[in-house]
């Protein structure tokens, strides 16, 4: 054995060469598989991590529900989602509003990659109507104290009920819509039901109180609200989940807000109707000043406040009855300033401004079931405001002819030749010593452009009749 041994001494050597390359290249590989599991290890890790989110986003659904909260809640969502958020937090606080409005809303959510928490808050709000839908949508639906929820039926804009056939159409899709929300969540389906039938309405206390609850909890701020979802189940057992997964942890994470650009809290800010019936007044003023003083300015300024009361009112169920009434009445103040009524003119005026401006946002309309009209205050200031205008605007056209009495003495235009600016019959204006007056007709009617001749006067009143034109 040991000659054996000896004789193959040169493969053992040739063997000995060989094993440390060997060795070397089996080490590396193994040094090669072992970096590579920890890479993947670590990527195991991150993903878990990277899918949780590093924060809260928190959107806001304030004031009447239209097309402009629709689009900021469409994208707020969708960057959320494309942002590393851990969740979208909507923080509610609106009457309702308009039912396609409500759609986008509602189709947003429950697009959404990420778990969306709805907060009637803070302690005072109210989650009426199409809220009510957006609040029952949520992953996790929670109202601060001191909030309530409901009175979800749907009606017409001025709050009168729809014909018979209209109104049942509506409301059992409604119906169908908000109990599926409740359905899916856990939620209490049979009052969802009545807050569409019956308008039924509960405060966050009797919200809790129902089996199952109408909402999952109750929290007064942000962080009590994330330390209830941490816990994983409302009280009565039911699980929060998102796509069959439990939650992230949410405590402790930054919560970031995405409001509004300024162009979106622009144009909700026209679509308030007191923004727009002030807008109308000061447009419709702004180019009867434009028709007594031509400057450019008040025309332009008028026109573009009109062209804004009117995109404002696009998402507003505008009655364009109410529009020409107030159009009436600003007419009716422009004729007392030439016509002497006694007052009665200028009441006339105000009647119909106000109606006017109560009826400028009443029609029927299916899609915006929230009241919507003008405030009173806003109708008494406007009223105030206009009445000052054109007592400002007589008192300044009685100083000017106070004045052109003292310079160019009134009798003295008896005699004189001039021609009638309007139809005098028998009262209008006529145009003498390069002045306008206001004139009487005492020989028939003189029509605009007519020559007549002055033979009298009568405090600032010019007594003319027609000038016979030569054959």
């Amino acid at each position: 054995m040991a000659a054996s041994a000896n004789g193959g001494g040169s493969d053992p050597e040739k063997e000995a060469e060989r094993a440390p390359a060997y060795t070397r290249r089996m080490s590396a590989v193994r040094r090669a598989i072992a970096i590579a599991a920890l890479l993947l290890g670590v990527a195991s890790l991150a993903a878990p991590a990277a899918g949780a989110g590093d924060h809260v986003t928190r959107l806001h659904l304030s004031g009447v529900i239209d097309q402009i909260n629709a689009a900021y809640m469409e994208e707020g969502i969708k960057a959320a989602g494309s942002s590393g958020a851990a969740a979208v937090l909507i923080v509610i606080d609106s009457p309702g509003g308009e039912l396609t409005s409500m759609d986008r809303i509602l189709e947003a959510i429950l697009a959404s990659p990420i778990p969306v928490i709805t907060w009637v808050a803070p302690e005072g709000a109210r989650a009426g109507s199409a809220a009510t839908f957006v609040t029952l949508a949520g992953d996790v639906a929670a109202m601060a104290p001191s909030t309530n929820i409901g009175a979800a039926s749907v009606v017409g804009s001025g709050g009168e009920d729809l014909p018979t056939t209209l109104d049942r159409k509506i409301t059992n899709d409604a119906v169908a819509r908000i109990t599926e929300l409740a359905r899916n969540h856990g939620r209490n389906e049979t009052w969802a039901e009545s807050a569409v039938r019956d308008a039924a309405s509960a405060s966050v206390t009797e919200a809790l109180s129902m089996s199952p609850p109408i909402v999952d909890l109750e929290a007064a701020d942000t962080d009590a609200l994330f330390a209830e979802i941490d816990i994983g189940h409302r009280s009565d057992g039911y699980a929060y989940t998102f796509n069959g997964e439990p939650l992230p942890r949410l405590s402790g994470l930054p919560v970031i807000d995405a409001n509004m650009n300024i162009g979106q809290q622009f144009l909700h800010l026209l679509s308030d109707p007191n923004i727009a019936f002030i807008l109308f007044t000061i447009g419709f003023y702004g180019i009867l000043a434009e028709l007594f003083h031509p400057n450019l300015v008040s025309g332009a300024l008028g026109a573009i406040a009109i062209l804004l009361a009117f995109i404002g009112s696009s998402s507003l169920p505008l009655n364009v009855g109410g529009l020409f009434l107030i159009l009436l009445g600003i007419g009716l103040f422009i004729l007392e300033l030439h016509f002497t009524s006694y007052g009665f003119l200028t009441a006339g005026g105000v009647v119909c401004f106000v109606l006017g401006a109560f009826a400028l946002y009443t029609g029927v309309d299916v899609n915006n079931p929230v009241r919507v009209g003008v405030s009173p205050i806003i109708i008494v200031g406007a009223i105030l405001l206009s009445l000052a205008y054109f007592f400002l605007l007589i008192r300044g056209l009685l100083q000017m002819r106070a004045r052109r009495t003292t310079t160019l003495p009134i009798a003295s235009l008896v005699g004189a030749g001039g021609t009638a600016q309007t139809l005098i019959s028998p009262t209008g204006i006529a145009y003498a010593g390069g002045e306008a007056w206001s004139a009487r007709s005492r020989g028939g009617e003189i029509r605009p452009g007519n020559p007549l001749r002055v033979v009298g006067v009568e405090g600032l009143e010019l007594i003319v009749e027609p000038e016979e034109k030569d054959g």
